[in-house]
């Protein structure tokens, strides 16, 4: 299968661990120019980016970022082209999840967690959109979403699931938009992974969240990432609008 990814500039937010990192090594492995994108973890990025050089032979770098902020995020996307030239792929990422029942959020933390994850993503949608119409390219986007924005999640995540729900809804308004000028908006819905954000959860409730699973294991970020790069690929051309089930059965959809 041919991706066509190599010497492509690809954003990707939230790139420093878990999910993202497994993502932005995928994309170099297929050739692609990677701006790892990340907020409080610097050492991470940088890491990640000096991994990337070594073993992809690629160019990579990191940069800082607020995805609800909306002039870092436009900041962001200007340093990226400087860099690196044209963008090519944004990979919508970057996560907020606070947790605990209904009763103990704050509407600060309920507008946190959409303005990282659904304002965020508009944002750099927006400035990467207005990029690729002003020049007349065809570009490519991939949204991050959740099993929990069609199951809800039992553990107590309101406002993640909601917002993650929004993000559905925005993949398949802007794809609509914007199909016809060759720019495609497609997302995908992990369930459970293996990554540092759930190692807590998963060494006291393992069995739990397998039972919940049809195919009974709980996800490497590598099979994500996986989904992601043939998404971002010419592989998927005629794909757009979809958010793909990588949840191990648990949609079904």
């Amino acid at each position: 299968m041919k991706t066509n990814l190599k010497d492509k500039v690809v954003l990707v937010s939230g790139g420093s661990r878990g999910v993202g990192r497994a993502i932005c090594y995928a994309l170099a492995g297929e050739g692609a120019c990677v701006a790892v994108n990340y907020l409080s973890s610097k050492e991470e990025a940088e890491a990640v980016v000096k991994a990337i050089i070594e073993k992809y032979n690629t160019k990579a770098f990191a940069i800082k970022a607020d995805m609800a902020d909306e002039g870092e995020v436009t900041g962001m996307i200007t340093r990226v082209e400087k860099e690196l030239g044209e963008i090519d792929v944004l990979v919508n990422n970057a996560a907020y999840c606070p947790g605990g029942p209904i009763s103990s959020y704050s509407v600060e933390e309920w507008e946190r967690t959409f303005g990282v994850n659904v304002t965020g993503v508009f944002v750099a949608s927006r400035e990467v959109v207005k990029l690729w119409q002003d020049k007349g390219k065809k570009g490519n986007i991939v949204n991050i979403v959740s099993q929990a924005a069609f199951r809800g999640s039992t553990s107590g995540r309101l406002p993640y699931d909601s917002s993650k729900g929004a993000v559905v809804s925005f993949t398949i308004g802007l794809a609509r938009e914007v199909a016809r000028e060759g720019i495609r908006v497609n997302g995908v819905a992990p369930g459970m992974v293996r990554t540092e954000m759930v190692a807590e959860a998963l060494e006291k409730r393992e069995q739990q969240y397998l039972s919940r699973i049809p195919m009974n294991r709980i996800a490497e970020p590598e099979e994500i990432a996986n989904v992601v790069v043939f998404l971002a690929s010419d592989a998927a051309s005629y794909i757009t609008g979809a958010t793909i089930d990588a949840s191990g059965g648990m949609i079904m959809r």
